[in-house]
């Protein structure tokens, strides 16, 4: 599942069955506190414990995390998983490695985490404001299932293990706030940033409305800061889910409804977005497509209804969470799920394997992590006929990004890898304002726009696309554009648009964020250009699909961030 904050600032929502009900009155009002001001009083000189993680160990549950190793035990295909057990068989386990849960706490008594909890990095709970990160409300699960896909302890006998077990979790209780503030943003993405490795956000703006959501000045502020002053300078590294609303079920045609690219967030150049692949490895139905995606992990795919190809993982412990203990489809011991899904459970599993990449090699920067993973991953799904090759020779596809994440490919490409040194540039381009018109119900001329590039980065690591219309009816706009070197991006689709407050369709009249009228300007993320020059000419193109609504590009302006 993701949780989406809703607007700017607004509320969290969250599905019906899983919603924040009543706050849990526990049996051991003291447990949390003791186990937390052990933590708290080891922070002063504290260094994580070594771990010791013997693959060959057992853990009951092991079995059923196809995830982690497939061999076709729940019908899926052989291989298809995210190659972590290569890893740890060379010895690899995430050993000192801070991983950030920014969801919706994390259960620190939990059986299978509390000896992963970090004991040198402050949690934080927004909620309540304290430094525990617990789950404060009965039906609260979510960030104890993410950081079980992360690094719930292996080899103990017990439960599942994580895709890194022997990293250290630090909670950040953002999602059970009913108002999340742009503040309180912010502080989720910097905590403890000196020293945590790895930020991972199985959260974002709302699924399944079609709608654009811009990200805040002040979370940009922290992803800013988290990447450019965090772990001693080398960067925090972030990880984002892509999103579930790619199919948008009982909206009216179109049913695409949801593209990764209309996040603000999953589309910021300091994140990696994170799409969802199941145990066939193709891309499962919810999984939002998008020229942002970085790469795809495993998770349930296409299979709604049969919960053996969901992800097995920790639970919020006793009868708390999303399993009260023989909850339709799951496991009879309530402390785990085998029903945990979506790009949330996608995106901690792509974190865990970065996690076991820098507990080899510590020094790597958030730059060197994120190339290393587009240069080793797998390409999936090969008969996709979307996937094509960029000017640097990468695999790239809207679906997939530029394919699996890969651990083994991942550590034989670190092997040979030389850090980057050069200096991080973000250039802004000038604007063009064309003031061009855009055909009406027109998806085979459309307009055009030619934009030069000339700037001193010639090596792209990410772009950013701004653009502007006036456009009445944003959904019926398909826009792509065209690099220097050929390679084409399709930054919005055709889709449907559905009403928040009763469901329905939106119309041209609605003047909201949705339709993008009034002259509004939006930034698309591009990933897929990552080694390309970006000197040049540059086309976009804008095409409409449907009649009625009309309106002109107004101004494209480009980003470009690069070495």
């Amino acid at each position: 599942m993701k949780f989406w904050k809703f607007g700017l600032v607004s509320i969290t929502i969250v599905s019906l069955s899983f919603g924040n009900c009543n706050p849990i009155k526990k049996s051991d009002p003291f447990s949390d506190n003791l186990l937390l001001l052990i933590l708290l009083n080891a922070l002063t000189n504290a260094r994580e414990l070594d771990c010791t993680f013997d693959p060959s160990s057992s853990d009951s549950l092991y079995a059923d995390q196809w995830h982690l190793q497939n061999y076709g035990q729940l019908g899926g295909t052989t291989g298809e998983d995210a190659r972590v057990k290569p890893i740890w068989d060379q010895g690899y386990s995430g050993n000192q490695v801070i991983v950030s849960v920014v969801d919706d706490g994390i259960d620190i008594r939990h059986e299978d985490l509390t000896a992963n909890m970090s004991v040198s990095t402050r949690g934080l709970n927004l909620f309540n404001n304290t430094f525990n990160p617990s789950h404060s409300y009965i039906n609260s699960f979510h960030g104890t299932s993410v950081g079980g896909v992360i690094g719930s302890s292996g080899g103990n006998g017990i439960g599942v293990r994580g895709a890194a077990p022997c990293s250290k979790l630090v909670g950040v209780n953002i999602l059970e706030k009913s108002t999340i503030y742009t503040s309180d943003e912010y502080r989720a993405m910097v905590n403890e940033s000196a020293k945590v490795f790895i930020s991972n956000n199985s959260w974002g703006s709302p699924d399944l409305y079609g709608w654009l959501w811009p990200s805040n000045s002040l979370w940009q502020q922290g992803i800013n800061e988290g990447v450019t002053f965090g772990r001693g300078g080398k960067g925090t590294v972030y990880f984002w889910a892509a999103g579930n609303g790619a199919n948008g079920g009982t909206v009216a045609s179109p049913v695409l409804v949801d593209n990764a690219n209309y996040d603000g967030q999953a589309n910021y150049y300091g994140v990696m977005a994170i799409g969802g692949i199941g145990q066939n490895g193709v891309k499962a139905t919810y999984s939002e497509s998008g020229a942002n995606l970085w790469v795809v992990a495993h998770t349930q795919g296409n299979n709604a209804t049969a919960y053996t190809t969901a992800i097995s993982t920790t639970d919020a412990s006793g009868g708390f969470g999303l399993n009260a203990g023989g909850t339709s489809g799951d496991y009879v011991f309530s402390s785990y799920t085998r029903r945990f899904n979506g790009t949330s459970s996608a995106t901690p599993l792509a974190a865990g394997v970065a996690a076991l990449l820098l507990s080899k090699y510590p020094n790597l920067s958030w730059r060197d992590v994120r190339e290393l993973i587009a240069y080793s991953a797998r390409q999936n799904d090969a008969a996709d006929p979307d996937w094509t090759m960029n000017a640097a020779g990468l695999n790239i596809n809207h679906k997939y990004g530029f394919g699996a994440i890969d651990a083994t490919q991942l550590f034989v490409r670190a092997n040979l890898w030389t850090p980057i040194t050069a200096a991080f540039k973000a250039e802004t381009m000038n604007s063009v304002s064309p003031g061009t018109s855009i055909p009406d119900n027109d998806l085979v001329t459309g307009a055009s726009v030619a934009y030069p590039v000339s700037t001193s980065v010639t090596y792209i690591e990410y772009v950013d696309v701004e653009f502007t219309s006036n456009h009445t009816y944003f959904p019926e706009l398909r826009i792509t554009i065209t690099s220097p070197s050929g390679t084409v991006s399709v930054l919005s689709e055709v889709h449907a648009c559905r009403n928040p407050i009763n469901n329905s369709g939106c119309t041209s009249g609605n003047t909201s964020i949705a339709t993008m009228t009034g002259s509004s300007t939006y930034r698309f993320g591009l990933t897929r250009l990552l080694g390309e020059n970006p000197n040049g000419s540059w086309t976009i193109r804008v095409f409409d699909g449907g009649a009625g609504d009309t309106g002109s590009i107004q101004t494209v302006r480009l980003r470009i961030y690069g070495r």
